[in-house]
């Protein structure tokens, strides 16, 4: 019975860590994250999203340069992970919410961080076209927005300016 329990809680947290079907957990190498970050504006008195935040590593990233980062997350195990890293760090400008990124309004993000797959990307290029206020930068990875042209691309990031 112990075996039985211990292997369906092990699965729940599996599926917890691996949810997701537009945004699956895909870490992001640090490799150019930061000089990303940095030529998208990413500063003080910034708010920075990332959508899909994963194990909050971009997120963390923003924080440390000083940007009011929230990332947004529908495994609610990496949420808690993601928090226990910020707090660990004493990163007060990191925050991590549980939730459908779809279903929130992102009118006051300076900056927005994608790395989902090419359906949840094509899903947020119109809700975001319309909630950003002018000036917003949009950052996407590896899958990028159809009808939107990129004033900056670097490797497999691709920066947007909403007009």
């Amino acid at each position: 019975m112990f075996i039985s329990a211990g292997i369906l809680i092990g699965c729940l947290f599996a599926l917890s860590w691996f949810a997701g079907s537009d945004a699956p957990y895909v870490p992001t190498q640090m490799d150019n994250i930061r000089k990303i970050l940095r030529f998208a504006g990413v500063k003080k008195n910034k708010k920075f999203y990332e959508l899909g935040s994963g194990d909050g590593r971009v997120v963390l990233a923003a924080a440390k340069l000083k940007a009011d980062a929230i990332g947004i997350e529908q495994s609610w195990l990496r949420v808690l992970f993601s928090k226990f890293k910020a707090s660990k760090l004493n990163f007060k400008k990191a925050k991590f919410i549980h939730g459908n990124i779809f279903s929130k309004k992102y009118s006051d993000a300076d900056i927005v961080y994608i790395y989902l797959l090419s359906k949840g990307v094509k899903k947020l290029e119109e809700k975001l076209k319309k909630e950003l206020k002018k000036g917003s930068i949009i950052i996407t990875q590896t899958y990028h927005f159809q009808n939107w042209k990129p004033f900056k691309k670097e490797g497999n990031f691709w920066l947007y300016k909403r007009v």
